[in-house]
């Protein structure tokens, strides 16, 4: 079943459904997500054919994930691909490993899956229906507390609102931090923590110095800090290993999709219509970038050899030898809409998008 909100772009762009068709897609809606997370990911004859939206490491495999939740991993820097054995039929949007046994993958309808085995199989540690319910939870502790977070004071009716809607938010992005604790965000603030390998999570949207509860779409670990990167141009900056994050200066009013760090002190954001800005005094201050692109920008990666590699979802690809100072276009064009990047073991590029995977030599 097509998924309500596909990918991390369709959500930036079109963000709410348009008030004259609310009411009659709530119940189609509720019901999608229902189904989603009762069904198992369908067997497709040719898994790396889907639309993928994100891919990692797990040590010298690679695994990616996306629509229908469509996992596929390699062990031979992606020339085959084997698809895994996933419990649901929910789009995926990103994937994290702890070390190459344990990772996250997350998504639609709230979903949160872990594996042990490298991603070869996958279980099901929340969904968004449980999610809304530990949001509430949290906003009542926070409550009780006389909590000073920006988001404290409609943290109550936040929570209410998210569960009357019956129709849970996707996350969009993780953290890991090792094999037991994680974080991972998403729509409207959502953000869900585990410290004990995902056996529990916790609401931690409240860490997020946001009293609006904007979207985050990213979240990257540089040096000893961890950034995330969101809706109107917001990044934010924790120094505690995710215990709180307040905010940085915000990279003008557009959209973020991904956060780097590009090395030299370095810090990368990027994301809608070649929105691309650079900070070097830890998100105090922005500089724009200069990219002839009005496509949206939505990875980046640091290669083997210190370059900075540029996605978009045109199907262009950027370059940088001077952190992210400056980047050029490569020669080559991905004949698809581009969602990731990854270098593989054999120095060679993977890339993602709506025509599934690709392997490339740049």
């Amino acid at each position: 079943m097509v998924s309500v909100i596909k990918n991390r772009r369709l959500l930036a762009r079109f963000g709410c459904v348009v008030a004259a068709c609310w009411l009659m897609a709530q119940a189609a809606r509720a019901a999608t997500g229902i189904l989603a997370l009762d069904e198992p990911a369908p067997a497709v004859r040719v898994p790396a054919g889907v639309m993928i939206d994100a891919i990692t490491r797990a040590g010298g495999r690679i695994v990616a994930a996306g629509e229908h939740g469509v996992v596929i991993y390699s062990d031979d820097s992606g020339t085959t691909w084997v698809q895994a054995r996933v419990p649901v039929d929910a789009t995926l949007t990103a994937i994290a490993f702890a070390d190459p046994a344990n990772g996250w993958a997350t998504g639609n309808f709230g979903v949160i899956l872990h594996t042990s085995d490298g991603g070869a199989t996958w279980r099901l540690q929340l969904n968004g229906f449980q999610a809304d319910q530990l949001t509430l939870q949290a906003a009542q502790r926070a409550a009780a507390a006389h909590s000073q977070s920006p988001g404290a004071p409609r943290a109550i009716a936040r929570a209410q609102h998210l569960i009357a809607q019956d129709d849970p938010k996707p996350f969009l992005s993780i953290w890991v931090q090792n094999a037991r604790r994680a974080i991972v965000f998403g729509a409207y603030r959502l953000a869900m923590v585990t410290n004990d390998g995902g056996r529990t999570w916790t609401d931690c949207s409240l860490s997020i110095a946001d009293a609006v509860s904007h979207h985050i779409y990213a979240a990257a670990q540089v040096g000893a800090d961890i950034y995330l990167a969101g809706e109107a141009g917001l990044v934010f900056r924790s120094q505690d290993a995710g215990a709180s994050f307040p905010a940085a200066a915000p990279a003008g009013a557009v959209t973020l999709f991904g956060v780097l760090g590009t090395g030299g002190g370095g810090v990368l954001v990027y994301g809608v219509a070649g929105a691309l800005f650079r900070s070097t005094d830890g998100g105090a201050s922005w500089v724009p970038g200069n990219l002839p692109t009005g496509s949206d920008l939505t990875d980046a990666i640091v290669l083997a050899s210190g370059a900075i590699l540029l996605t978009a979802e045109s199907g262009t690809l950027y370059i940088s030898h001077d952190h992210g100072a400056g980047f050029t276009a490569l020669p080559v064009r991905v004949p698809m809409a581009v969602y990731a990047a990854l270098q593989a073991p054999d120095g060679s590029l993977i890339v993602t998008g709506s025509g599934g995977v690709m392997k490339l030599r740049v």
